[in-house]
């Protein structure tokens, strides 16, 4: 589970807004980075799904391109996703993102920039197929029928 310092904490209370992305890039920033810690943590979702972290039904590609684009810092840790093959993997990605968008001084000038694109819908390099594995679950489903007489 990832574990926020105090200044962390209370550097996302003050940034997140009680809804939507806000009004600066900040309250962007801190919206996106919290849509993949809670999407992983609560749901088992990844920000793109082409490689070995297959996550489950629900895109937030958007989130990570939205940060890819505004943040450069957050470039190569995103780019991380092209290699990681384990939950550990993926939990260190999202601890790293932490560290760089929870940073006072960072969100301090993104408040001065205002809102830009959608935090949740930013187009980029990342993506999420839904459909990438339907074949393999097809199979799996065909060759349990096959272990059932009646089915």
């Amino acid at each position: 589970m990832l574990k926020l310092t105090d200044e962390q904490n209370a550097l996302q209370d003050n940034y997140l807004p009680p809804q939507g992305d806000g009004d600066t890039q900040a309250t962007q920033a801190v919206t996106a980075l919290c849509k993949l810690v809670y999407k992983w943590y609560n749901d088992g979702d990844v920000y793109d799904n082409h490689y070995s972290m297959q996550g489950w039904v629900n895109d937030i590609s958007g989130s990570a391109n939205w940060l890819y684009k505004h943040i450069p810092a957050t470039q190569p840790i995103l780019e991380e996703i092209y290699d990681v093959v384990s939950d550990d993997g993926y939990e260190l990605i999202l601890r790293d993102l932490t560290n760089v968008v929870l940073d006072a001084q960072l969100l301090s000038e993104l408040d001065q920039l205002p809102k830009d694109g959608d935090a949740y819908m930013e187009d980029g390099p990342f993506s999420f197929d839904e459909n990438l594995y339907e074949d393999e679950e097809d199979e799996y489903y065909e060759d349990d029928e096959d272990d059932y007489p009646w089915g």
